[in-house]
Protein backbone atom coordinates (compact mmCIF):
# COMPACT_ATOMS: atom_id res chain seq x y z
CA UNK A 1 0.00 0.00 0.00
CA UNK A 2 1.40 2.95 -1.30
CA UNK A 3 1.01 6.49 0.42
CA UNK A 4 0.31 9.41 -1.02
CA UNK A 5 2.78 12.45 -0.03
CA UNK A 6 1.65 15.98 0.22
CA UNK A 7 3.38 18.65 -1.06
CA UNK A 8 5.23 20.23 2.50
CA UNK A 9 4.89 23.80 1.08
CA UNK A 10 2.43 24.68 3.92
CA UNK A 11 3.77 22.81 6.81
CA UNK A 12 5.96 25.59 8.64
CA UNK A 13 2.54 27.87 8.97
CA UNK A 14 1.50 26.23 12.37
CA UNK A 15 5.19 26.62 13.97
CA UNK A 16 5.31 30.30 12.18
CA UNK A 17 2.03 31.33 13.14
CA UNK A 18 2.58 30.03 17.39
CA UNK A 19 5.23 32.37 17.45
CA UNK A 20 4.09 34.98 16.35
CA UNK A 21 1.01 34.61 18.84
CA UNK A 22 3.69 34.18 21.45
CA UNK A 23 4.98 37.30 20.55
CA UNK A 24 1.99 38.87 20.67
CA UNK A 25 1.15 37.67 23.88
CA UNK A 26 4.58 38.47 25.48
CA UNK A 27 4.65 42.17 24.16
CA UNK A 28 8.10 43.28 22.53
CA UNK A 29 11.18 43.00 24.21
CA UNK A 30 13.41 46.23 24.66
CA UNK A 31 17.34 45.98 24.20
CA UNK A 32 17.76 47.96 27.99
CA UNK A 33 18.41 44.40 29.62
CA UNK A 34 18.63 40.73 29.97
CA UNK A 35 14.53 39.73 30.68
CA UNK A 36 15.65 37.38 33.49
CA UNK A 37 16.29 40.27 35.89
CA UNK A 38 13.23 42.34 35.06
CA UNK A 39 11.40 43.23 37.99
CA UNK A 40 8.55 40.47 39.00
CA UNK A 41 4.71 41.76 38.10
CA UNK A 42 2.64 42.79 40.67
CA UNK A 43 -0.10 40.16 41.48
CA UNK A 44 -3.82 41.21 40.05
CA UNK A 45 -5.76 43.03 42.85
CA UNK A 46 -9.36 41.24 43.84
CA UNK A 47 -11.36 44.18 43.04
CA UNK A 48 -14.10 43.13 45.32
CA UNK A 49 -11.77 43.21 48.40
CA UNK A 50 -11.20 46.88 47.59
CA UNK A 51 -13.87 48.21 49.51
CA UNK A 52 -15.88 46.67 52.37
CA UNK A 53 -19.82 45.55 52.22
CA UNK A 54 -20.57 48.41 54.37
CA UNK A 55 -18.47 51.20 52.77
CA UNK A 56 -20.32 50.12 49.71
CA UNK A 57 -23.42 50.10 51.62
CA UNK A 58 -23.30 53.51 52.93
CA UNK A 59 -23.45 54.59 49.18
CA UNK A 60 -26.82 52.32 48.78
CA UNK A 61 -28.28 53.06 51.73
CA UNK A 62 -28.48 49.35 53.22
CA UNK A 63 -25.41 46.60 53.30
CA UNK A 64 -24.85 44.72 50.26
CA UNK A 65 -22.99 41.95 49.12
CA UNK A 66 -20.19 42.37 46.09
CA UNK A 67 -20.00 40.17 42.82
CA UNK A 68 -16.76 39.81 40.52
CA UNK A 69 -17.49 40.34 37.16
CA UNK A 70 -14.70 39.68 34.42
CA UNK A 71 -15.69 42.04 31.53
CA UNK A 72 -14.65 41.32 27.77
CA UNK A 73 -12.56 44.46 28.07
CA UNK A 74 -8.96 43.39 28.26
CA UNK A 75 -7.62 44.44 32.01
CA UNK A 76 -10.72 45.85 32.96
CA UNK A 77 -12.64 43.90 36.08
CA UNK A 78 -14.81 45.21 38.37
CA UNK A 79 -17.53 44.32 41.43
CA UNK A 80 -20.84 44.97 41.14
CA UNK A 81 -23.15 45.80 44.47
CA UNK A 82 -26.74 45.37 44.45
CA UNK A 83 -29.26 45.22 47.09
CA UNK A 84 -32.72 43.73 47.03
CA UNK A 85 -33.77 46.35 49.49
CA UNK A 86 -32.35 49.23 47.27
CA UNK A 87 -33.37 48.06 43.66
CA UNK A 88 -32.83 50.43 40.94
CA UNK A 89 -29.70 51.32 42.61
CA UNK A 90 -26.31 49.90 41.66
CA UNK A 91 -22.33 50.14 42.41
CA UNK A 92 -19.71 49.26 40.64
CA UNK A 93 -16.17 49.43 41.00
CA UNK A 94 -13.67 48.78 38.38
CA UNK A 95 -9.83 48.05 38.10
CA UNK A 96 -8.89 50.18 34.96
CA UNK A 97 -7.09 49.10 32.23
CA UNK A 98 -5.64 52.51 31.47
CA UNK A 99 -3.92 55.43 33.34
CA UNK A 100 -6.60 58.30 35.07
CA UNK A 101 -5.55 61.64 34.03
CA UNK A 102 -6.44 64.59 33.07
CA UNK A 103 -7.13 63.50 29.42
CA UNK A 104 -8.86 60.87 30.64
CA UNK A 105 -12.31 61.96 29.61
CA UNK A 106 -13.03 65.88 28.64
CA UNK A 107 -15.79 67.60 31.14
CA UNK A 108 -14.65 65.60 34.31
CA UNK A 109 -13.85 67.88 37.91
CA UNK A 110 -10.68 67.43 39.14
CA UNK A 111 -11.55 65.93 42.88
CA UNK A 112 -8.61 67.35 45.44
CA UNK A 113 -7.46 64.77 48.39
CA UNK A 114 -8.24 61.26 46.62
CA UNK A 115 -5.33 59.45 45.38
CA UNK A 116 -2.78 61.15 43.02
CA UNK A 117 -5.26 62.14 40.27
CA UNK A 118 -9.21 61.87 41.03
CA UNK A 119 -11.30 63.48 38.37
CA UNK A 120 -15.63 63.22 38.94
CA UNK A 121 -18.27 62.86 36.03
CA UNK A 122 -21.58 63.85 36.89
CA UNK A 123 -23.92 61.12 35.15
CA UNK A 124 -27.89 62.12 34.65
CA UNK A 125 -28.59 59.20 36.91
CA UNK A 126 -25.41 58.92 39.04
CA UNK A 127 -21.84 59.49 39.16
CA UNK A 128 -18.36 58.36 38.09
CA UNK A 129 -15.24 58.90 40.11
CA UNK A 130 -12.10 58.07 38.29
CA UNK A 131 -8.90 57.77 40.57
CA UNK A 132 -5.38 57.25 39.97
CA UNK A 133 -3.20 55.88 43.27
CA UNK A 134 0.19 54.82 42.20
CA UNK A 135 0.44 52.25 39.11
CA UNK A 136 -3.31 51.63 40.50
CA UNK A 137 -6.04 53.19 38.13
CA UNK A 138 -9.93 52.44 39.45
CA UNK A 139 -12.99 54.09 38.76
CA UNK A 140 -16.20 53.59 41.00
CA UNK A 141 -19.33 54.22 39.73
CA UNK A 142 -23.10 54.59 41.24
CA UNK A 143 -26.20 54.47 39.21
CA UNK A 144 -29.85 54.60 40.01
CA UNK A 145 -33.36 53.84 37.60
CA UNK A 146 -34.90 56.75 38.45
CA UNK A 147 -38.27 54.88 37.44
CA UNK A 148 -37.84 52.60 40.35
CA UNK A 149 -40.23 52.72 42.50
CA UNK A 150 -38.50 54.17 46.25
CA UNK A 151 -35.42 55.56 44.85
CA UNK A 152 -35.47 59.05 46.65
CA UNK A 153 -34.11 62.16 44.71
CA UNK A 154 -30.57 62.55 45.70
CA UNK A 155 -28.47 65.61 44.74
CA UNK A 156 -25.60 64.98 42.57
CA UNK A 157 -23.75 66.92 45.52
CA UNK A 158 -24.70 63.91 47.88
CA UNK A 159 -23.66 61.31 45.31
CA UNK A 160 -20.21 62.56 44.76
CA UNK A 161 -19.73 63.01 48.30
CA UNK A 162 -20.26 59.02 48.96
CA UNK A 163 -17.98 58.14 45.92
CA UNK A 164 -15.40 60.43 47.42
CA UNK A 165 -15.99 58.75 51.09
CA UNK A 166 -15.86 54.68 49.27
CA UNK A 167 -12.70 55.91 47.02
CA UNK A 168 -10.93 57.35 50.30
CA UNK A 169 -10.93 54.27 51.85
CA UNK A 170 -9.77 52.31 48.69
CA UNK A 171 -6.96 54.42 48.54
CA UNK A 172 -5.99 54.00 51.91
CA UNK A 173 -5.85 50.22 51.13
CA UNK A 174 -3.55 50.74 48.30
Amino acid sequence: MTRSRRPARFSFLPGVLGLVILFAQSGCATSSGDSAHAAPTKPALDVCALATEEEVGAVLGKPTKGRRDDSALPGLTQCTYVNAAAKGRIVFIALLPFEVSQHTKPGTLPVAGVGDVALYDEASIGGHLYVRKGSVNFAVNYAFDPLAPGIPDQHSSQIRDHLETLARAIVSRL
